[in-house]
């Protein structure tokens, strides 16, 4: 059923997800499950937000195919998606969708670090795009952790690898300082040094449905880690590498949300990129099809039984 359809990579199954997207995208905007936050957003903010995440779907599908992290089905798109509509709220907020945007750009360099083909290029790319994000968000920078683990993982960690991305982060954080200290904004780019945060979490605590779909992505994300991951080390190669960074990714987008100031949820957006990756692996090992089927149909029906409740 669902297992053998979405276990293929049908230009079809591609065009269905996106579908299905759109409809609770549509839904979300002119259904009214969001009042507050729906009237602030104009019909141009509407299709700007569309556009933002037919890019990041593009790029999102651009890592997982080039660089092989899963086999060759839509399990990891069909996540990717899903996902949004669990917390409808990331919908809404076009600079937290923009981040995740520049994000996924930036992850796309650090994943295509495992070829030798233009690495410098990659690694000063890496640099530039993180520190986009550090302007953006100053606690972005704590994916400097990813950057550097992939250069130890699939290159060489050495003076060299070590400079070149932090010339790259150089370069766009000193035109940031010009374009402030031109229209006298210094006090703008010292700002972007300030690292504070309320931790609050009330925005995933106030809702029990929040906290119910949290537990269930947690309860499936570590049972694939742990099914996993003795079978990815009884093997060598980049695999291998790819699993250990994808986990590393997680962990650093959890401490990232951790530290994000003004929590809403809808940061919960930059967790998707790993989370769909470890259950589409996950989901790869099931030999039993009525077991993916339960899993996927799950992913379909929870979000309208939490929003009918």
């Amino acid at each position: 059923m669902l297992a053998n359809f979405f276990g293929k990579t049908n230009p079809a199954n591609y065009v269905i997800l996106f579908l299905l997207f759109l409809g609770w995208y549509l839904s979300v905007f002119f259904l009214g499950l969001f009042p507050e936050k729906t009237r602030e957003l104009s019909t141009v903010d509407f299709a700007t937000i569309l556009g933002v995440f037919i890019l990041a779907f593009f790029f999102y599908n651009f890592i997982l195919t080039k660089n092989k992290l899963t086999l060759y089905n839509t399990y990891g798109f069909f996540f990717f998606t899903t996902l949004f509509t669990f917390f409808p709220e990331t919908m809404l907020h076009k600079e937290e969708l923009v981040l995740n945007l520049i994000l996924l750009i930036f992850l796309r360099r650090v994943y295509s670090l495992r070829t030798d083909k233009i690495v410098i290029k990659k690694m000063f790319d890496s640099g530039f795009w993180l520190a986009i994000l550090y302007i953006l968000n100053p606690f972005s920078l704590v994916y400097l952790i990813l950057l550097y683990t992939s250069i130890a993982l699939f290159q060489k960690l050495n003076i060299k690898t070590f400079i070149i991305p932090i010339i790259g982060f150089i370069t766009p954080v000193i035109c940031y300082f010009t374009y402030c200290f031109w229209l006298d904004k210094t006090e703008d780019f010292i700002h972007r040094f300030s690292f504070y945060t309320d931790y609050n979490f009330e925005a995933y605590t106030s809702s029990n449905k929040a906290f119910y779909v949290l537990v269930f992505l947690g309860v499936l994300c570590l049972s694939s880690i742990l099914f996993k991951t003795p079978k990815v080390f009884s093997v060598s190669g980049n695999y291998r590498k790819f699993w250990m960074l994808t986990i590393l990714n997680f962990l650093v987008a959890i401490g990232f949300i951790i530290f994000f100031d003004g929590k809403t949820g809808a940061e919960l957006m930059f967790l998707f990129f790993p989370i769909s990756i470890i259950l589409t692996n996950g989901i790869e090992g099931i030999q039993k099809q009525f077991l993916k089927n339960i899993i996927l149909i799950l992913c379909l029906v929870l979000p309208i039984f939490l929003l009918i409740i």
